[in-house]
């Protein structure tokens, strides 16, 4: 797994839509420091899976649609990254790893994963924003 700037940028967002007002991009990206063509595409995919919504028009821009109270950082970078395979072998299974004879490097990497998959799910985003 690998979490990239697109996470940070995708936490930045709500960091700015917390206030549950509606923020067009430029406001956003002078805010946060995201640059606008980012802003883009980390809002439609934010909004593909109704995190946030966008309303239209002269005063319009987007608004978290989800409780910061409600996600998680696993929830966020998820949306973003996608699989969150630390090995590429653990998203498409592994030709190399039989159930008969376990290899035991992707055993204990898969350990680290779920340690690290369930402490991103330990806290909310409003508890590390606070």
């Amino acid at each position: 797994m690998l979490i990239t700037r697109r996470s940070d940028y995708a936490m930045r967002i709500c960091r700015v839509l917390r206030d549950g007002k509606v923020h067009n991009v430029r406001e956003i990206c002078e805010k946060e420091d995201i640059p606008k063509a980012f802003a883009y595409k980390i809002l439609r995919e934010l909004e593909m899976a109704d995190l946030v919504k966008s309303e239209r028009g002269n005063q319009g821009g987007y608004y978290l649609e989800k409780s910061l109270d409600e996600l998680t950082l696993y929830d966020v970078v998820s949306i973003t990254e996608g699989d969150l395979a630390i090995l590429h072998c653990m998203k498409e299974g592994c030709e190399r790893n039989p159930a008969d004879m376990p290899c035991k490097v992707h055993m204990e990497i898969e350990r680290i994963q779920d340690i690290l998959i369930n402490e991103m799910k330990k806290k909310t985003i409003a508890d590390i924003m606070e």
